[in-house]
């Protein structure tokens, strides 16, 4: 199993667009990165959990350099060139990837039961991620079924963490399934700004709220986090087609 030490990272590189080169590639680690996205979010804290070292690329997903094609096929972030200069793309392929390969600090169950029902909580939060997709993106599609998947989120991880009785899904520390699934959490305060029915009521999910409060408090967590004054310009750009990928280098 491959072992690194993480040097520092400079998470907030300008965000390369159509026209820019490809950075000449120094044989190591690689991950293809865009700051405001939550799938790519998720590989950024496997590699800050596990200590890995790496360099980090960010590009402008609106207006993607040409060569973005070459390591993503999709033309999608993230995206991450190994040492070998393979290209694996996937959010959730690429954490998992980063978690076998890099042997510190495990973050999937090496119990196969377990290690399922962490891949299942992830799954679960495919309707939350559609709610913030159409709040920022297309709040007119928003519906009651909108609504009450959402709310059906909420409801299942209050439940496994009141099952669990632990401070995190995976533990007594962030694991696999609070990792995958913080990003999305990480933006329901800003969220509430342009739709306030994504607040997440503390008298009906007390054990879900106490968690994001200790999720908030993770070191690895705190490394990456953006404010919400920050993702709120960002998010309001879509509003007319140009978010500000350079808002954190002003």
């Amino acid at each position: 199993m491959a072992s690194a030490i993480k040097k520092s990272v400079d998470f907030n590189t300008k965000h390369l667009k159509t026209g820019d080169p490809l950075p000449k590639w120094n044989g190591k680690l690689r991950l293809y990165n865009m700051r405001y996205c939550p799938y790519a979010q998720r590989s950024v804290l496997a590699l800050i959990a596990k200590n890995v070292e790496y360099e980090m690329v960010n590009i402008d997903i609106v207006n993607k350099p040409e060569w973005l094609k070459s390591k993503s096929p999709l033309g999608i972030v993230p995206a991450l060139e190994t040492a070998d200069g393979v290209c694996i793309t996937e959010s959730l392929i690429v954490s998992e990837y980063i978690d076998e390969v890099f042997s510190q600090r495990p973050l999937l169950a090496k119990d196969p039961v377990k290690r399922a029902k962490q891949k299942i909580l992830v799954e679960m939060i495919r309707p939350m991620d559609s709610f913030l997709f159409k709040i920022y993106r297309a709040p007119d599609t928003i519906n009651e079924d909108t609504i009450k998947d959402y709310k059906a989120v909420l409801q299942f991880i209050e439940d496994e963490l009141k099952q669990r009785r632990t401070t995190f899904l995976d533990g007594t520390e962030p694991g696999y399934a609070d990792y995958m699934i913080w990003p999305w959490f990480e933006r329901v305060p800003v969220a509430i700004e342009f739709d306030s029915r994504i607040a997440i009521d503390d008298k009906k999910y007390p054990s879900l709220v106490q968690y994001i409060r200790n999720m908030q408090k993770d070191p690895v967590v705190k490394e990456y986090i953006i404010s919400n004054e920050i993702y709120k310009k960002f998010y309001e750009g879509y509003k007319t087609g140009a978010p500000d990928h350079e808002l954190l280098n002003k």
